[in-house]
């Protein structure tokens, strides 16, 4: 099940009139749409760009363009990412010298300098009009979203030919963002141009990329063709080269290349799980609004037509409970959302969650025994039950944000029970069956 977007007044983020930028100002009511005459329906962007303009988050120009190849600015960059993005203020922006109190992204910038988005220069400049690359918004993303590389660097960044242009700096935060699927190379996938300035085409996807690993945008359908060009970081996948040396005995077939091919799991695989090294069921009891990172273990093998295994049982997936956002209300609901696969030692990116599950304020003290429960959660249970002492059972108190909208219900998440199912296609390399 996909969320809906809730967003704050804080409206587009992409306005421009004739040379002068006023990115972040919202257009009349009439020229707003989420349609563009210069993105056709087989522009590659165009899922990105149509999906952010139609919750306001990007607009276009009031000739009913887009212009998707136009550069994007520091400052435009620092616009965007203050509508996107409702991060906490880690720190106080400076005065940067060539940013003066009037002018039109001075706000911006400091909101972006504040959650760690962007940064300023040795020199105390911002360089507002410097056009920014794309590693640079790459790097922007993955710091402001606290994102850092779960596995090895030089393995993920080895799905780029052109990995030797990425600076040193921007290694760890273009992996990071490489692991949660934000990169999206067009015309090549497995191209990154680490130095190219970033297009508004290119920041509307890398927007939309960083909102679907939030759980606040629904991933793009398997069937759209943008898909082709989102970077999975399957490290090792598609070389085919070198094995299959010495055995050559009685098969006859004399190539030795294809014991490694990958294999396809096709969208819409549903995944049995539970609660990793567990021999009963689990809860896992949170407060809306959290979020909790958590792995499950998968339950049963995935198999294709002709039985072969492509992910056996006792496979590791890491991922995040999620709050589910429907606009207008409160958050009542909450999801789990995939973030990666392990399976024998090899992690893959994995686009796949569940339905939601909504909240109750009715909870029998058997639910309770032996689950995991967050702080949050803990306090909440003590007003519903009435017990303020619940650690003779409750299995552990996990950790999880303090984004707590509700004092009088909890969702409770019994993994066993999730329907989760793959969102897009994943490839696989063959194991032994």
């Amino acid at each position: 099940m996909s969320t809906v977007l809730n967003l704050s007044a804080k409206t587009t983020a992409f306005v421009a009139l004739g040379s002068v930028a006023f990115v972040g100002l919202a257009l009349p009511a009439t020229a707003q749409t989420a349609e563009f005459n210069d993105v056709g329906s087989s522009y590659w962007a165009r899922p990105f760009i149509e999906s952010l303009a139609s919750e306001q988050i990007i607009a276009g120009f009031p000739d009913g363009t887009f212009r998707p190849d136009q550069p994007v600015t520091r400052a435009q960059f620092a616009a965007i990412v203050r509508n996107a993005f409702n991060q906490p203020l880690d720190r106080t922006a400076p005065r940067f010298s060539d940013v003066s109190s009037n002018y039109w992204a001075s706000a911006a910038i400091a909101n972006a300098y504040g959650q760690g988005f962007l940064s300023g220069y040795p020199n105390g400049a911002f360089q507002p009009e410097q056009q920014i690359p794309r590693v640079q918004a790459l790097v922007a993303l993955a710091n402001g979203l606290d994102y850092s590389p779960r596995g090895s660097v030089n393995e993920v960044l080895g799905v780029y030919r052109d990995r030797g242009q990425i600076p040193s700096y921007g290694e760890g935060p273009v992996a990071a963002a490489t692991e949660n699927r934000l990169v999206v190379n067009y015309p090549n996938v497995g191209t990154l141009q680490p130095q190219r300035t970033a297009t508004r085409a290119d920041v509307a996807a890398f927007i939309y990329q960083a909102l679907v690993a939030q759980g606040r945008m629904p991933a793009l359908q398997a069937s759209q063709s943008a898909n082709s060009y989102i970077v999975g970081a399957t490290p090792g996948t598609g070389t085919g080269t070198g094995t299959g040396t010495g055995t050559g005995t009685g098969t006859g077939t004399g190539t030795g290349t294809s014991t490694s091919s990958p294999r396809l799991v096709p969208s819409g695989t549903p995944l049995a799980v539970r609660y990793p090294n567990s021999t009963t069921e689990v809860d896992i009891v949170v407060a809306p609004g959290q979020t909790v990172a958590t792995s499950l273990q998968v339950t049963t093998p995935i198999r294709n037509s002709q039985n072969q295994v492509l992910v056996p049982a006792g496979s590791t997936i890491q991922g995040r409970i999620v709050p589910v956002q429907i606009r207008g209300s409160s958050v009542t609901a909450a999801k789990f959302v995939a973030d990666n696969l392990t399976v024998n030692g090899r992690t893959y990116n994995i686009n796949a969650e569940s339905s939601a599950i909504a909240a109750t304020n009715t909870v029998s003290s058997g639910t309770l025994q032996g689950a995991l429960i967050t702080g949050a959660a803990e306090s909440i249970l003590g007003r519903i039950t009435g017990n303020s002492s619940l650690g003779s059972v409750v299995g552990a108190v996990i950790n999880g944000d303090n984004q707590v909208t509700s004092n009088s219900a909890v969702v409770v998440i019994n993994p066993s029970d999730l329907d989760i199912t793959l969102r897009s296609d994943l490839t696989v390399d063959a194991i032994s069956n």
